[in-house]
Protein backbone atom coordinates (compact mmCIF):
# COMPACT_ATOMS: atom_id res chain seq x y z
CA UNK A 1 0.00 0.00 0.00
CA UNK A 2 1.40 3.36 -1.06
CA UNK A 3 0.90 6.46 1.07
CA UNK A 4 -0.49 9.26 -1.10
CA UNK A 5 -0.61 12.89 0.03
CA UNK A 6 -3.35 14.82 -1.74
CA UNK A 7 -2.29 18.45 -1.58
CA UNK A 8 -5.11 21.01 -1.84
CA UNK A 9 -5.89 24.62 -0.94
CA UNK A 10 -3.11 27.07 -1.69
CA UNK A 11 -2.76 30.83 -1.64
CA UNK A 12 -4.64 32.01 -4.72
CA UNK A 13 -8.16 33.01 -5.71
CA UNK A 14 -8.69 29.37 -6.69
CA UNK A 15 -8.37 28.14 -3.10
CA UNK A 16 -11.98 26.95 -2.73
CA UNK A 17 -11.96 25.22 -6.13
CA UNK A 18 -8.72 23.45 -5.21
CA UNK A 19 -10.32 22.04 -2.05
CA UNK A 20 -13.19 20.64 -4.14
CA UNK A 21 -10.72 19.21 -6.67
CA UNK A 22 -8.77 17.57 -3.85
CA UNK A 23 -11.91 16.13 -2.28
CA UNK A 24 -13.04 14.68 -5.60
CA UNK A 25 -9.64 13.07 -6.21
CA UNK A 26 -9.59 11.79 -2.62
CA UNK A 27 -12.95 10.09 -3.21
CA UNK A 28 -11.58 8.39 -6.34
CA UNK A 29 -8.50 6.88 -4.70
CA UNK A 30 -8.45 3.06 -4.80
CA UNK A 31 -8.23 2.10 -1.12
CA UNK A 32 -6.94 -1.35 -2.10
CA UNK A 33 -3.79 0.25 -3.52
CA UNK A 34 -3.38 3.55 -1.68
CA UNK A 35 -3.61 5.12 1.75
CA UNK A 36 -4.67 8.68 0.85
CA UNK A 37 -4.14 11.63 3.21
CA UNK A 38 -5.79 14.97 2.49
CA UNK A 39 -3.20 17.68 3.20
CA UNK A 40 -4.60 21.19 3.54
CA UNK A 41 -2.28 24.02 2.50
CA UNK A 42 -2.89 27.63 3.52
CA UNK A 43 0.10 29.93 3.69
CA UNK A 44 2.80 28.29 5.81
CA UNK A 45 0.30 25.99 7.53
CA UNK A 46 0.24 22.52 5.99
CA UNK A 47 -1.99 20.22 7.98
CA UNK A 48 -3.94 16.98 8.12
CA UNK A 49 -7.19 16.48 10.05
CA UNK A 50 -8.24 13.01 11.19
CA UNK A 51 -11.83 11.78 11.44
CA UNK A 52 -12.14 13.30 14.92
CA UNK A 53 -11.02 16.66 13.45
CA UNK A 54 -7.71 16.56 15.31
CA UNK A 55 -5.17 18.63 13.40
CA UNK A 56 -1.61 17.45 12.72
CA UNK A 57 1.06 19.51 10.99
CA UNK A 58 3.41 18.44 8.22
CA UNK A 59 7.12 18.42 9.04
CA UNK A 60 8.44 20.58 6.20
CA UNK A 61 11.98 19.27 6.66
CA UNK A 62 11.04 16.00 4.98
CA UNK A 63 7.31 16.35 4.22
CA UNK A 64 6.32 13.74 6.77
CA UNK A 65 3.36 13.44 9.11
CA UNK A 66 3.37 12.05 12.65
CA UNK A 67 0.09 10.53 13.81
CA UNK A 68 -0.18 9.12 17.33
CA UNK A 69 3.57 8.66 17.52
CA UNK A 70 3.84 7.00 14.10
CA UNK A 71 5.70 8.80 11.32
CA UNK A 72 3.99 8.67 7.91
CA UNK A 73 6.39 8.88 4.94
CA UNK A 74 4.66 9.64 1.66
CA UNK A 75 5.47 7.58 -1.42
CA UNK A 76 3.92 10.09 -3.81
CA UNK A 77 2.14 13.46 -3.74
CA UNK A 78 -0.95 14.25 -5.81
CA UNK A 79 -0.74 18.02 -6.30
CA UNK A 80 -4.28 19.40 -6.57
CA UNK A 81 -3.49 23.06 -5.87
CA UNK A 82 -4.57 25.45 -8.62
CA UNK A 83 -2.49 28.61 -8.81
CA UNK A 84 0.17 29.52 -6.25
CA UNK A 85 2.08 27.50 -4.97
CA UNK A 86 0.91 24.29 -6.66
CA UNK A 87 0.69 25.18 -10.34
CA UNK A 88 3.62 27.57 -10.71
CA UNK A 89 6.51 25.22 -9.94
CA UNK A 90 7.12 26.08 -6.29
CA UNK A 91 5.90 22.82 -4.76
CA UNK A 92 7.44 20.90 -7.64
CA UNK A 93 10.87 22.34 -6.83
CA UNK A 94 10.39 21.53 -3.15
CA UNK A 95 9.49 17.90 -3.84
CA UNK A 96 12.34 17.57 -6.35
CA UNK A 97 14.79 18.58 -3.63
CA UNK A 98 13.26 16.02 -1.26
CA UNK A 99 13.22 13.38 -4.03
CA UNK A 100 9.51 12.68 -3.50
CA UNK A 101 7.54 11.73 -6.65
CA UNK A 102 4.53 13.89 -7.53
CA UNK A 103 1.80 13.99 -10.14
CA UNK A 104 1.86 16.43 -13.01
CA UNK A 105 4.43 18.65 -14.66
CA UNK A 106 7.92 19.36 -13.37
CA UNK A 107 9.17 22.64 -11.91
CA UNK A 108 10.25 24.31 -15.15
CA UNK A 109 7.20 23.29 -17.18
CA UNK A 110 4.87 24.45 -14.39
CA UNK A 111 6.56 27.85 -14.08
CA UNK A 112 6.60 28.41 -17.84
CA UNK A 113 3.00 27.40 -18.48
CA UNK A 114 1.72 29.38 -15.50
CA UNK A 115 2.88 32.64 -17.09
CA UNK A 116 0.36 33.26 -19.86
CA UNK A 117 2.54 35.58 -21.95
CA UNK A 118 5.73 33.50 -21.94
CA UNK A 119 3.75 30.29 -22.45
CA UNK A 120 2.11 31.88 -25.50
CA UNK A 121 5.55 32.75 -26.85
CA UNK A 122 6.70 29.14 -26.48
CA UNK A 123 3.54 27.73 -28.09
CA UNK A 124 3.78 30.20 -31.00
CA UNK A 125 7.27 28.86 -31.73
CA UNK A 126 5.95 25.34 -32.44
CA UNK A 127 3.50 26.55 -35.07
CA UNK A 128 0.25 26.60 -33.07
CA UNK A 129 -1.79 29.78 -33.72
CA UNK A 130 -1.76 32.25 -30.82
CA UNK A 131 -3.59 35.58 -30.55
CA UNK A 132 -1.42 38.77 -30.72
CA UNK A 133 -0.67 40.22 -27.28
CA UNK A 134 1.39 42.75 -25.34
CA UNK A 135 3.24 42.30 -22.06
CA UNK A 136 3.66 44.86 -19.27
CA UNK A 137 5.19 44.95 -15.79
CA UNK A 138 3.63 46.96 -12.96
CA UNK A 139 5.67 50.14 -13.49
CA UNK A 140 5.63 50.12 -17.29
CA UNK A 141 3.89 52.86 -19.23
CA UNK A 142 1.11 51.32 -21.31
CA UNK A 143 1.19 52.78 -24.79
CA UNK A 144 -2.46 53.21 -25.71
CA UNK A 145 -1.72 53.61 -29.41
CA UNK A 146 0.20 50.32 -29.39
CA UNK A 147 -2.68 48.59 -27.61
CA UNK A 148 -5.13 49.82 -30.26
CA UNK A 149 -2.79 48.83 -33.07
CA UNK A 150 -1.83 45.34 -31.86
CA UNK A 151 -4.90 44.23 -29.91
CA UNK A 152 -7.77 46.52 -30.90
CA UNK A 153 -11.11 46.51 -29.06
CA UNK A 154 -12.60 44.61 -27.46
CA UNK A 155 -9.55 42.91 -25.94
CA UNK A 156 -8.68 41.08 -22.74
CA UNK A 157 -6.51 42.29 -19.87
CA UNK A 158 -5.13 39.33 -17.89
CA UNK A 159 -2.73 38.86 -14.99
CA UNK A 160 0.12 36.76 -16.40
CA UNK A 161 0.33 34.45 -13.39
CA UNK A 162 -3.23 33.58 -12.42
CA UNK A 163 -5.80 30.92 -13.25
CA UNK A 164 -9.55 30.36 -13.55
CA UNK A 165 -9.95 33.80 -15.18
CA UNK A 166 -9.19 35.48 -11.83
CA UNK A 167 -8.49 39.17 -12.47
CA UNK A 168 -9.38 38.95 -16.18
CA UNK A 169 -11.40 41.79 -17.74
CA UNK A 170 -12.90 42.16 -21.20
CA UNK A 171 -12.20 45.76 -22.25
CA UNK A 172 -14.30 47.52 -24.89
CA UNK A 173 -12.51 50.88 -25.12
CA UNK A 174 -9.58 52.89 -23.76
CA UNK A 175 -11.74 54.39 -21.03
CA UNK A 176 -12.15 50.93 -19.47
CA UNK A 177 -8.45 50.10 -19.71
CA UNK A 178 -7.28 51.83 -16.51
CA UNK A 179 -9.70 49.92 -14.26
CA UNK A 180 -8.89 46.62 -16.01
CA UNK A 181 -5.16 47.15 -15.55
CA UNK A 182 -5.67 47.95 -11.85
CA UNK A 183 -7.75 44.79 -11.45
CA UNK A 184 -5.08 42.60 -13.09
CA UNK A 185 -2.32 44.09 -10.93
CA UNK A 186 -4.23 43.04 -7.80
CA UNK A 187 -3.18 39.48 -8.61
CA UNK A 188 0.23 39.79 -10.26
CA UNK A 189 3.02 42.26 -11.02
CA UNK A 190 2.82 41.64 -14.76
CA UNK A 191 -0.09 41.50 -17.17
CA UNK A 192 -0.95 40.65 -20.74
CA UNK A 193 -3.26 42.54 -23.07
CA UNK A 194 -4.57 40.13 -25.68
CA UNK A 195 -6.49 40.56 -28.93
CA UNK A 196 -9.99 39.09 -28.81
CA UNK A 197 -10.52 36.12 -31.11
CA UNK A 198 -14.19 35.43 -31.75
CA UNK A 199 -15.41 31.86 -32.01
CA UNK A 200 -16.22 28.73 -30.04
CA UNK A 201 -14.35 28.20 -26.78
CA UNK A 202 -12.91 24.71 -26.50
CA UNK A 203 -11.04 22.64 -23.92
CA UNK A 204 -9.06 19.49 -24.60
CA UNK A 205 -7.80 17.25 -21.82
CA UNK A 206 -4.50 15.48 -22.39
CA UNK A 207 -3.05 12.81 -20.11
CA UNK A 208 -0.22 10.33 -19.80
CA UNK A 209 -1.48 7.07 -18.37
CA UNK A 210 0.44 3.79 -18.59
CA UNK A 211 3.16 5.68 -20.43
CA UNK A 212 0.86 6.66 -23.29
CA UNK A 213 0.15 10.30 -24.23
CA UNK A 214 -3.39 10.86 -25.46
CA UNK A 215 -5.91 13.63 -25.93
CA UNK A 216 -9.09 12.70 -24.09
CA UNK A 217 -11.77 14.71 -25.90
CA UNK A 218 -12.69 18.22 -27.02
CA UNK A 219 -15.37 19.99 -25.01
CA UNK A 220 -17.24 23.06 -26.20
CA UNK A 221 -17.88 25.67 -23.51
CA UNK A 222 -20.79 28.09 -23.68
CA UNK A 223 -21.09 30.81 -21.05
CA UNK A 224 -24.14 32.85 -20.10
CA UNK A 225 -21.76 35.64 -18.98
CA UNK A 226 -19.92 37.83 -21.48
CA UNK A 227 -17.04 35.36 -21.39
CA UNK A 228 -16.10 32.19 -19.49
CA UNK A 229 -15.06 34.01 -16.32
CA UNK A 230 -14.57 32.72 -12.77
CA UNK A 231 -18.26 33.09 -11.89
CA UNK A 232 -19.51 31.21 -14.94
CA UNK A 233 -16.89 28.45 -14.50
CA UNK A 234 -17.95 27.54 -10.98
CA UNK A 235 -21.66 28.44 -10.84
CA UNK A 236 -24.28 25.89 -11.86
CA UNK A 237 -26.46 27.16 -14.69
CA UNK A 238 -24.03 29.79 -15.98
CA UNK A 239 -22.25 27.54 -18.45
CA UNK A 240 -22.79 24.45 -20.56
CA UNK A 241 -20.15 21.84 -21.37
CA UNK A 242 -20.77 19.98 -24.62
CA UNK A 243 -18.69 16.84 -25.18
CA UNK A 244 -17.86 16.13 -27.93
CA UNK A 245 -17.66 19.69 -29.20
CA UNK A 246 -19.84 20.60 -32.17
CA UNK A 247 -17.03 20.70 -34.74
CA UNK A 248 -16.32 19.16 -38.10
CA UNK A 249 -14.31 15.92 -37.95
CA UNK A 250 -11.29 17.76 -39.40
CA UNK A 251 -11.42 20.61 -36.88
CA UNK A 252 -12.01 18.23 -33.97
CA UNK A 253 -8.95 16.20 -34.93
CA UNK A 254 -6.90 19.37 -35.45
CA UNK A 255 -7.63 20.58 -31.90
CA UNK A 256 -6.69 17.13 -30.55
CA UNK A 257 -3.47 17.21 -32.59
CA UNK A 258 -2.53 20.72 -31.41
CA UNK A 259 -3.25 19.76 -27.79
CA UNK A 260 -0.99 16.72 -27.95
CA UNK A 261 1.69 18.81 -29.71
CA UNK A 262 1.63 21.47 -26.97
CA UNK A 263 1.74 18.77 -24.26
CA UNK A 264 4.71 17.04 -25.89
CA UNK A 265 6.81 20.09 -26.74
CA UNK A 266 6.33 21.74 -23.34
CA UNK A 267 7.24 18.39 -21.72
CA UNK A 268 4.03 18.14 -19.72
CA UNK A 269 3.27 15.22 -17.42
CA UNK A 270 0.12 13.86 -15.84
CA UNK A 271 -3.20 15.50 -16.68
CA UNK A 272 -3.49 18.93 -18.31
CA UNK A 273 -6.18 20.90 -20.10
CA UNK A 274 -5.42 22.91 -23.24
CA UNK A 275 -7.89 25.70 -24.09
CA UNK A 276 -8.60 27.16 -27.53
CA UNK A 277 -10.86 29.53 -29.41
CA UNK A 278 -11.72 28.26 -32.88
CA UNK A 279 -12.79 30.86 -35.44
CA UNK A 280 -15.77 30.37 -37.78
CA UNK A 281 -13.17 29.78 -40.52
CA UNK A 282 -11.77 26.81 -38.56
CA UNK A 283 -8.51 28.14 -37.09
CA UNK A 284 -7.95 27.05 -33.47
CA UNK A 285 -6.11 29.72 -31.44
CA UNK A 286 -4.32 28.57 -28.30
CA UNK A 287 -5.60 30.34 -25.16
CA UNK A 288 -3.76 28.71 -22.27
CA UNK A 289 -2.74 25.43 -20.72
CA UNK A 290 -3.81 24.41 -17.22
CA UNK A 291 -1.28 21.98 -15.76
CA UNK A 292 -3.48 21.35 -12.71
CA UNK A 293 -6.96 21.73 -14.20
CA UNK A 294 -10.10 21.78 -12.11
CA UNK A 295 -11.21 18.26 -11.28
CA UNK A 296 -14.34 18.85 -9.25
CA UNK A 297 -17.39 16.73 -10.00
CA UNK A 298 -18.57 19.41 -12.47
CA UNK A 299 -15.18 20.02 -14.11
CA UNK A 300 -14.20 19.28 -17.70
CA UNK A 301 -11.53 16.61 -17.12
CA UNK A 302 -13.70 14.15 -15.13
CA UNK A 303 -16.45 14.56 -17.72
CA UNK A 304 -14.03 13.83 -20.57
CA UNK A 305 -12.77 10.75 -18.73
CA UNK A 306 -16.35 9.52 -18.38
CA UNK A 307 -17.00 10.31 -22.06
CA UNK A 308 -14.17 7.88 -22.89
CA UNK A 309 -15.92 5.27 -20.73
CA UNK A 310 -12.93 5.16 -18.39
CA UNK A 311 -13.67 4.58 -14.73
CA UNK A 312 -12.50 7.62 -12.72
CA UNK A 313 -10.95 5.41 -10.06
CA UNK A 314 -8.93 3.56 -12.71
CA UNK A 315 -7.94 6.85 -14.33
CA UNK A 316 -6.58 8.37 -11.13
CA UNK A 317 -4.87 5.09 -10.26
CA UNK A 318 -3.05 5.39 -13.58
CA UNK A 319 -2.08 8.99 -12.85
CA UNK A 320 -0.60 8.07 -9.46
CA UNK A 321 1.23 5.01 -10.80
CA UNK A 322 2.63 7.09 -13.66
CA UNK A 323 3.99 9.57 -11.13
CA UNK A 324 5.61 6.76 -9.15
CA UNK A 325 7.23 5.37 -12.29
CA UNK A 326 8.40 8.56 -14.00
Amino acid sequence: MKNVAILAGGNSGEYEVSLKTGENIMNQMDRKLFNPYFIHVKGTEWSYCDEQNNKYFIDKNNFSLTLKGQKIIFDVVFIAIHGNPGENGKFQGYFDMLDIPYTGCDCFCSALTFNKYFCNAAVREIGVPVSPSLHFYRNDVIDEAEVESVCGFPCFVKPCNSGSSVGVTKVHNLEQMKAAVAEAFKYDDQLMIEKLISGQELACGVATVDGQLRALAVTEITSKNEFYDYQSKYTDGLHDLITPARLSKENYELVMKYSEKVYHHLNCKGVVRVDFIITPEGTPYFLEINTIPGQTAMSIIPNQVKYNKIDLKDFYTGVVLDALNK
